[in-house]
């Protein structure tokens, strides 16, 4: 089998929907043949009654992984990634609305080398932005670059694929990410560095990612990065904080000096400024089209307001690293 699409999922079975459906129609050709697995993390919303009620897909394939309980995002997809059965793994999340050619695209890129990752472009859903946030969601990490390699700290498991033997031989997801965020980008740098897999940009065709997150909640999802996430990044790859910026906020063994800026967010961490900044940059002037004026300027406000709130998360879980 050719590609194998894994889709970890808990309790958006109205959002799953979508994203299966507009799998259905893609145009992909694929003679070695494809498949989505699914891995039911624990719904309790009727996921499950749904997912039953797929079982006669045709093509491409329908593959259901149901654990006894909630594992957690890393250990899903490890658990979808060993039932698979394609060459390469497709990562999507079950809030992505795939266009027409996206696999047969992500297949392109793939075939052109024995290690090749794509890293592809997201876009927020026009209807679910009501936010200068999402202009800065949507302008991060591979949204930088409109072809060529990419960074594998741009991977991430909204639209991404790897070699299913190189991620299996570096041992999958690092399943100690028990709570939100990096595991994603740890397990690219092991895939870079021990499995010798160069990544590619893939900026067309664009998912549209239509679950709605408000600013608060993004940032609510920075301090819980700070107060786990981050630091075992930090204790795993103390050489890759420095390419990532982190150590202005997180120390490492051996140590990186944070330097002005660094110690300038430290200094401010546990000030009111730390918590007001999100609310401020809330009420940043916009168009119409909720892009935020002065774009560059509030996007590097943003830029602090997420360091600030990563600084927090660590000061919250007492400890530095």
């Amino acid at each position: 089998m050719e590609l194998s699409v894994v889709i970890p999922t808990m309790n958006k079975v109205g959002l799953l929907e979508r994203t299966l459906a507009a799998l259905r129609r893609q145009d992909a050709e694929v003679p070695g043949g494809w498949e989505v697995v699914v891995v039911d993390d624990g719904s309790t919303d009727g996921t499950a009654r749904f997912l039953a009620g797929q079982e006669n897909w045709g093509i491409p394939a329908l593959q259901v992984v149901s654990p006894p309980r909630n594992v957690g995002r890393a250990r899903a997809r490890n658990l979808g990634a060993r039932s698979a059965r394609g060459r390469w793994i497709l990562f999507l999340d079950d809030d992505i609305v795939a266009p027409p050619g996206l696999v047969a695209a992500h297949l392109a890129v793939l075939r052109t080398g024995e290690r090749i990752g794509t890293i592809g472009h997201v876009h927020t859903a026009p209807e679910v932005v009501d936010g200068p946030h999402f202009h800065y969601l949507d302008t991060r990490g591979v949204a930088k670059l409109a072809a060529g390699e990419a960074p594998a700290r741009y991977f991430v498991t909204q639209n991404a694929a790897v070699p299913r033997d190189a991620f299996l031989d570096v041992g999958g997801f690092d399943e100690e990410f028990s709570a939100y965020g990096f595991e994603d980008m740890e397990v690219a740098f092991r895939l870079e560095d021990r499995g010798g897999v160069r990544f590619r940009v893939l900026a067309r065709p664009v998912p549209v990612h239509v679950h709605h997150h408000t600013s608060a909640e993004y940032f609510a999802k920075k301090v819980e990065c700070g107060r786990h996430s981050l630091p075992h990044l930090a204790r795993l790859h103390p050489h890759r904080i420095g390419e990532m910026r982190l150590h202005l906020v997180v120390d490492t063994q051996p140590p990186i000096s944070p330097g002005a800026i660094g110690r300038l967010v430290r200094f401010l961490a546990p000030t009111p400024l730390a918590r007001d900044l999100p609310r401020l940059l809330d009420g940043w002037p916009r168009n119409g089209a909720h892009r935020p004026l002065l774009a560059p300027l509030y996007c590097r406000l943003m830029d602090l307001a997420v360091l600030l709130a990563f600084r927090r998360g660590i000061l919250e879980s007492g400890r530095s690293i």
